[in-house]
């Protein structure tokens, strides 16, 4: 198969990540699917080795691995790069850092070379960096491999990471999907500007991705996300803008679902304004967080969680304690695993 040809287009965001590249690599290659798949290294400016590291693997399977060099422009510009040089039907992104479990590449594969769906949904593993252990996100109770109508079916699944998503490359492309650059967070972009244009849904219940997490270097990383915390709310804000200039025609239960999904943004955005350990800054900003909000006319939308609305009319005081208790114990095992219940009891809310 030539690379006009390819069932799958994987792009891997790489930044500085030429330690990694060779545990990232070798998990998406498998004889019996390299032809049927186009791998595209974009490096994002990388001062490191990334380049050359990446460069011997193309040299190695030129028929089906690109390196792409570009300006630093952040993990939004990576994507943006990604979709506009692809060439498969279908588009999956797999950070350099992370990997994937290779038989069930193999099977997504195999089930992609006979399927016409704009978006399929894997369940993913998440790699503790601490503890090494692995726990399974994402499992639904729903079919696996059939194909679903997106309007009925997100009223189940909501909106997932990015990690278990995989899309029609048509789909990116026609509707001119662009995420923002120089930006982090800008996931919730990736996994929420194209749903107005998906009509069907498959779920498949095998793992591929391997997200590592509690590395203490990303960028969700609390201390980071402090730092961060403007491009943070930039996101949120674009999101905003994005569901107030919705298609007429999209399905309300579309809409309800990016609505929870800016609902978690609001969430995590007071957690992170919280954070900030000089009081003066915290206070100031989580009161600018709070009059943009009110201003914008969030509180009185039936369809934003009720959690979100109660952060914004009391500027966050309700989860203060819960925040100053969580920057004690983040780093123990037993949160992490009551967090992660926390979180995804959120994503299970209705209103």
């Amino acid at each position: 198969m030539n690379l006009e040809n390819k069932i799958l287009t994987i792009t891997v965001p790489s930044y500085n990540t030429e330690k990694y590249i060779d545990e990232c690599m070798p998990y998406l290659i498998n004889d019996s699917i390299i032809d049927d798949i186009e791998i595209l290294v974009v490096s994002d400016g990388s001062k490191d080795n990334t380049v050359a590291v990446a460069g011997k693997w193309e040299k190695k399977y030129p028929q089906s691995i690109r390196v792409i060099e570009k300006e630093n422009g952040g993990h939004g510009s990576t994507i943006n790069r990604g979709i506009a040089e692809a060439r498969g039907k279908y588009f999956k992104v797999i950070d350099g850092d992370d990997w994937v479990k290779t038989d069930n590449l193999v099977q997504l594969v195999s089930f992609l070379k006979t399927a016409d769906v704009d978006i399929i949904n894997n369940t993913y593993f998440e790699h503790d960096e601490v503890t090494k252990d692995e726990t399974m996100m994402m499992t639904l109770d729903i079919k696996s491999n059939q194909i679903n109508d997106y309007a009925e079916i997100v009223k189940k699944i909501k909106i997932p990471p990015m990690h278990t998503v995989t899309y029609k490359t048509s789909i990116l492309k026609e509707n001119n999907i662009k995420i923002d650059e120089k930006m982090f967070y800008v996931d919730a972009e990736y996994i929420t500007f194209p749903l107005p244009f998906v009509k069907t849904q498959v779920y498949l219940d095998f793992p591929v991705y391997v997200y590592r997490v509690n590395s203490g270097t990303q960028s969700m990383a609390i201390d980071n996300m402090v730092k961060n915390r403007a491009m943070h709310f930039s996101v949120l804000k674009r999101e905003l803008d994005f569901i107030k200039n919705l298609p007429s025609d999209i399905a309300s239960s579309v809409r309800v679902a990016l609505k929870q999904r800016l609902s978690e943004l609001i969430i995590a955005q007071y957690v992170i304004e919280l954070s900030i350990k000089d009081r003066r800054t915290r206070l100031d900003e989580t009161k600018k967080v709070t009059e943009f909000l009110k201003n914008e006319g969030v509180v009185q939308d039936s369809e934003v969680l009720s959690l979100s609305k109660t952060l914004i009319k009391t500027s966050g005081g309700i989860i203060l304690p819960a925040v100053k208790f969580r920057k004690v114990v983040q780093n123990n095992k037993l949160w992490r695993n009551v967090e992660r219940g926390i979180l995804n009891s959120v994503k299970r809310m209705k209103k």
